[in-house]
This record gives structure tokens, C-alpha cells and sequence, in this order.
């Protein structure tokens, strides 16, 4: 029995379904929907950061005043590259737990390349079709036709 798993992502939400292909007509085989934990191991520390540094602000004149934050250079830039760096490891973890002989994937095509670098080789050999786009919103009927074979 060969099964395949697709996978639809956009902008840190992800959608996976398993279809098996068994001895069955191409419309009678089942696809069912994958629950999957998006939460990362470990919590993000760009989220709260102490590099930001607090300085005193100072016056003219001497007198203490409070303190200001710096500026938090880069730090949108870090939290993209751990989304996308959490989503290839979610993917990874997917296609492994589910053991599938071939997987597809629908995703942003900004984030494409990002993603796809990020997985492990045998992972990365199992990818059968990439679709660029944001195909989350569809529903499970029409998930099926994205990827006829």
C-alpha cells in the first residue's frame, strides 16, 4: 500500500492530509486530515530580548531621568528565519511520523526555497510535486484534485 501526504502551508499555519492508494478506484481513495502541533520546542528569544539594552536617557541639565529601550535592529528578520526554520522541522517530523512513500507541498513561493532547504535529504528526495501558492483556505474535496497524478 502506498501512501502519499500533502501538505499545504502559508505563513506559519499548515495543513496535512494522508491519502492511501490501495487496490481502490481512483475516486474511492480516502483522504483524511492530519492534526498537527505547531508549537515550538523551545520558546522564541527574539520575542523578549534584553539586547534591546536600557540606557539612560539624561538631560541637559543633569538630572536623572528614566530609562530608554534601544532599538531591536534585525529582530523581525530572526523571527521569520525561526518560523520558517520551525516549519521545515513540523514538516520534517510529519513525513517521518507518517512514514509515506511520496509528499506534496503547496506553499508561498517567497518561502519555498527557504523551507525546502531547511529538510533533511531523505525527506527532501520523498517530495514528489511543489505547488507555489497559498492553498490552505480549500477544502478537503478540492485538496485532492491539486495533486492528481
Amino acid at each position: 500500500m502506498k501512501k502519499k501526504l500533502i501538505i499545504l502551508v502559508n505563513r506559519g499555519s499548515l495543513c496535512a492530509y494522508s491519502q492511501s492508494s490501495e487496490l481502490l478506484s481512483p475516486q474511492d481513495k480516502p483522504i483524511k486530515k492530519i492534526q498537527v502541533n505547531m508549537k515550538p520546542s523551545r520558546p522564541d528569544p527574539t520575542i523578549c530580548s534584553d539586547q534591546d539594552g536600557r540606557f539612560p536617557g539624561g538631560s541637559s541639565i543633569g538630572y536623572s531621568t528614566s530609562m530608554k529601550h534601544g532599538e531591536a535592529h534585525g529582530r523581525k528578520t530572526e523571527q521569520e528565519k525561526r518560523k520558517l526554520s520551525n516549519l521545515a522541522h513540523t514538516i520534517s517530523k510529519l513525513v517521518n511520523e507518517e512514514d509515506c512513500d511520496m509528499w506534496n507541498l503547496a506553499i508561498p513561493a517567497e518561502q519555498a526555497n527557504q523551507v525546502i532547504n531547511e529538510l533533511p535529504i531523505d525527506v527532501q528526495k520523498k517530495l514528489t510535486q511543489l505547488k507555489e501558492g497559498d492553498y490552505t483556505w480549500l477544502p478537503v474535496s478540492e485538496v485532492e484534485s491539486l495533486f492528481r497524478n
